[in-house]
């Protein structure tokens, strides 16, 4: 069972779902590389039990070089697979990266939109100037004033701040579409109409976390 499925809207908690899932293919890739680096380490390893001397060294430590590689790569995999959005009780938890999240307060959470962002080839922002093509993104619209009281900034490379956004970058998510948005805007809309602790209030009372 992938990460992404652990908890599903189907799932006791109504508090406790996932909006946004990973880019599955991309995940598959990941992992199949490691399956591809665990093959040549099992075949180092081989062939440094049958060698003998400073071979047999050498295949040793190759044989271990690539499986800490391995290790490495199937926990980025692993990781990858994680929803990039998901909801746990009063808050909205963002994927950043393969270990940031960022933990946003569902009533400072307004609306999400679709956009674009441009790349030049190497997967960076490029500038107006340059030759560049474009990438679906997910745009999280926060409060500006829960913005202004937590500081948020910075990020990861699945999603980033950008002047008081969140953007979420759709090479990392499933696809992004009318009906992608449609849904991740009808389960905010759901989730605030059902309270989750007692004695929140509306962001406008500055209640919530916010």
């Amino acid at each position: 069972m992938e990460p992404a499925d652990l908890v599903s809207d189907a799932a006791a908690d109504p508090t406790e779902s996932v909006w946004l899932r990973a880019n599955r293919r991309l995940v598959g890739l990941i992992g199949a590389a490691a399956a591809g680096l665990l093959v040549a380490a099992a075949v180092a390893g081989l062939a440094a039990v049958r060698g003998s001397g400073g071979w047999a060294v050498a295949y040793g430590v190759l044989a271990v070089g690539i499986g800490v590689s391995a290790a490495s790569v199937a926990a980025v995999a692993w990781r990858a697979a994680h929803p990039r959005l998901r909801r746990q009780g009063g808050d909205l938890l963002v994927q950043l990266g393969p270990t940031a999240v960022e933990r946003l307060p569902l009533a400072a959470v307004e609306v999400f939109f679709l956009g674009s962002q441009r790349l030049d080839r190497g997967g960076s922002p490029a500038r107006s100037d340059e030759p560049a093509f474009r990438v679906g993104t997910l745009v999280v619209r926060v409060a500006e004033r829960a913005v202004n009281e937590h500081g948020w900034q910075g990020g990861g490379p699945w999603a980033a701040w950008e002047d008081g956004y969140l953007v979420v970058d759709g090479r990392w998510t499933e696809p992004l579409s009318v009906e992608t948005l449609r849904r991740v805007n009808g389960r905010l809309a759901k989730a605030k109409r059902q309270p989750v602790a007692e004695g929140c209030r509306p962001v406008s009372a500055g209640g919530c976390g916010v």
